[in-house]
């Protein structure tokens, strides 16, 4: 018995050794190989060469490559080595790794590095034209020994201009972060002449120079402008005027101060994000505030900052244009009786809404006079309803049981507290309310400060 125990317990051994050396990562398709490479620094998916013969090539055909200067640096064999020193390296690298691809093009490009000037970006373009790259990040870090950093990514597109048809006209997703645009003429050029581009994103850049910023782009679906200060290093934020030419754009997200825009169609805006500072505050912006508001009316989701209902509780008509198109709604909201009363407002102008989410940073007061207002929006559409509290704000039952006894076509009520443990007992008052919905529901989640989540639902239209 114990000898054939033994065989067996050898035997399996043996199998699980046999297993433990099959090479099932080559085995993959290459394809998959690509995209668990694509998660890699350049550095790395190079080092793959010296895992075996099978894997000797593989590295110079990866279509998605990243060069991170930071994880450049942190290699043995550049520890030693000045900060500079190291740079170079870096950059002699990064061409070396393109010269000697075997693959035809790399259809995605990613690109981290503190130092940028004219030479590096004359070598991006000349590899964008031969590499046919199809997307493109490029992110300007920079510490506060290099701020203000290289100006080198503008001052470069001036000297080779005979690259921009070739290098951008096929790039379909660009991302630029932190990068310095200090000439109107080039930045035109560059936001001009992308025929297929899809995607843009524009983060931290530095543009406070530009009086007006111009972008022509037909294909352009999804836009990301964060005109914000990444720290207080950041460049200068863009004041100027927008005028964008995107026939075609669905996504649309802001966030910075108030600027003037010009949109020559936005019939197919599906979502609009608009999230401004608090500078907005300011009665001089208003104007402007709703201009931008109003020229994103059909946006079907839009997503809108706090000022907005302050705004509209002392004057709403005419200030924004009506919202016929918007069937979501997401707002920043106080709890005091102006904000309220500016929401009440801001539904008059949303008669088809369907879903409404509110977040609510702080405030404790509920004395409001519109909770018998009839809402075109809340008696025949509104489905469900988002609140959400920070530690600062406190859920209102009342606000609650406006929705409860309003909306006649709502499902759900869903409310989140953050840092704070709301107590079953509370709401179980609301059982007692004259729903206008009998198929309403509500779900409450807190959580508590040291994270412990907790969940409860009651069916209030079965009561």
């Amino acid at each position: 018995m114990e000898d054939a125990y033994y065989k067996r317990s050898c035997t399996k051994r043996a199998q699980i050794i046999e297993l433990v050396r099959e090479d099932r990562l080559s085995n993959l398709p290459i394809d998959l190989l690509y995209h668990i490479l694509s998660f890699l620094d350049a550095n790395d998916v190079v080092r793959t060469s010296a895992l075996g013969n099978n894997w000797r090539n593989i590295w110079s055909s990866v279509p998605s490559l990243k060069f991170d200067f930071n994880v450049f640096l942190l290699q043995d064999p550049y520890l030693q080595m000045s900060y500079y020193e190291c740079l170079s390296k870096f950059w002699i690298f990064f061409s070396q790794t393109f010269f000697m691809r075997q693959a035809p093009q790399v259809t995605k490009l990613r690109v981290l590095c503190h130092y940028f000037d004219v030479k590096q970006f004359n070598l991006l373009l000349g590899l964008f034209a031969a590499q046919n790259v199809k997307e493109l990040e490029f992110e300007a870090r920079f510490t506060v020994d290099d701020f203000p950093f290289s100006v080198g990514f503008s001052e470069s597109l001036s000297a080779v201009r005979r690259y921009y048809d070739t290098a951008f006209g096929n790039l379909k997703s660009m991302r630029l972060v932190t990068v310095y645009f200090n000439d109107a003429k080039i930045t035109e050029k560059l936001f001009t002449n992308c025929g297929v581009l899809e995607n843009l994103s524009l983060e931290y850049c530095r543009m406070q120079t530009l009086e007006v910023f111009n972008i022509s782009a037909p294909n352009l679906k999804k836009f990301v402008f964060l005109n914000m200060r990444r720290n207080i290093f950041s460049p200068h934020l863009f004041h100027g005027r927008l005028i964008m030419h995107t026939p075609n754009l669905v996504d649309f997200c802001y966030n910075g101060p108030v600027i003037c825009w010009e949109f020559s169609n936005t019939s197919s805006v599906n979502h609009a994000v608009i999230d401004v500072s608090y500078e907005t505050f300011i009665v001089l912006y208003q104007p402007k505030l709703a201009a931008m508001i109003s020229a994103l009316n059909c946006a079907k989701a839009l997503s809108l900052p706090s000022m907005v209902p302050l705004y509209l509780s002392r004057t709403w008509s005419g200030w924004v244009r009506h919202l016929p198109n918007t069937r979501s709604l997401r707002l920043g909201m106080v709890y005091t009786a102006r904000y309220v009363e500016g929401l009440i407002n801001l539904l008059k102008l949303t008669p088809n809404l369907e879903m409404l989410s509110m977040n609510f940073t702080w405030g404790c007061e509920y004395d409001w006079k519109s909770r018998y207002v009839d809402l075109a929006c809340v008696s025949h559409h509104l489905k469900e309803v988002r609140i959400t509290g920070s530690r600062y704000s406190v859920i209102s039952l009342e606000f609650v049981k406006f929705f409860l006894q309003n909306a006649k076509v709502l499902e759900k009520i869903h409310i989140s507290q953050e840092q704070q443990e709301l107590d079953p007992k509370e709401f179980y008052a609301l059982q007692t309310v004259n729903v206008a919905s009998k198929t309403v529901a509500l779900f409450v989640t807190s959580i508590s400060a040291s994270g412990q989540r907790k969940c409860f639902d009651l069916n209030l239209g079965s009561f």
